[in-house]
C-alpha cells in the first residue's frame, strides 16, 4: 500500500495551521483576514477563506483571539480585525515549545 501523500500533507497542515496563525498575529500586533491569507501565501501556506475564517472564529471562541471591527481611516470596506489575547499568549508559548520538541525529536531520529 502506497502513502497517500496528498492526505497525509492535509493532516500535517492541520497540525501547525493554529500555531502558524497565531505566531503572524502576534508577529503583526494584528491583522485582518485577506491579510493574514496573503501573508500565508506569501510564506507558501495557502489557505482559502473557508478554512481561515472558521478557524479565526473558532480561535476568537476559544479566547485565543480578540476580535474588532474597523471603519475609520480604512478605503473600501470595514474589517475584522484578530489579536492575540493573553490566553492566546499563553497557548501560543505552550504550542511553539511542543512543535520545538516535536521538531527536536525527528531532527534526533534522522541524525
Amino acid at each position: 500500500m502506497q502513502l497517500d501523500l496528498d492526505n497525509w500533507r492535509v493532516q500535517v497542515k492541520k497540525g501547525y495551521l493554529e500555531l502558524c496563525l497565531l505566531l503572524l498575529i502576534r508577529q503583526q500586533k494584528r491583522m485582518y483576514g485577506l491579510e493574514i491569507l496573503e501573508k500565508l501565501a506569501s510564506l507558501e501556506l495557502t489557505l482559502k477563506e473557508g478554512t481561515l475564517y472558521p478557524l479565526l472564529s473558532r480561535m476568537t471562541g476559544d479566547g485565543l483571539l480578540s476580535s474588532t471591527w474597523e471603519t475609520a481611516n480604512l478605503k473600501g470596506h470595514p474589517r475584522k480585525f484578530y489579536a492575540l489575547t493573553k490566553k492566546g499568549v499563553q497557548s501560543l508559548n505552550e504550542m511553539e515549545d511542543e512543535f520545538l520538541r516535536m521538531t527536536d525529536l525527528v531532527s534526533k531520529i534522522r541524525k
